[in-house]
């Protein structure tokens, strides 16, 4: 049985992980032909938009799992 990811920082994710994934041209190209009737410019950006607005709630859930191991590693070194 595979374990799901807890999406932890010093688990299951690094510290030098991307925190928002990259946007591929290849990526956005396949997105619009597939998703697209029309092929516009209009409909390139709406596509782009809405994958970057995927990639952006993405990073805020990332954020919000691991906030407090963000918080700890940023204070560390630090005097209190």
């Amino acid at each position: 049985m595979v374990e799901e990811k807890r999406w932890k920082l010093g688990e299951d994710i690094d510290r030098y992980d991307n925190l928002l994934d990259s946007i591929s041209f290849d990526e956005l190209i396949v997105t619009v032909h597939c998703n697209c009737r029309e092929i516009t410019q209009e409909a390139v950006e709406k596509e782009l938009n809405r994958i970057f607005a995927i990639r952006i709630q993405d990073m805020q859930c990332l954020l919000e799992k691991n906030i407090d191991e963000i918080i700890a590693e940023a204070k560390k070194g630090r005097e209190s």
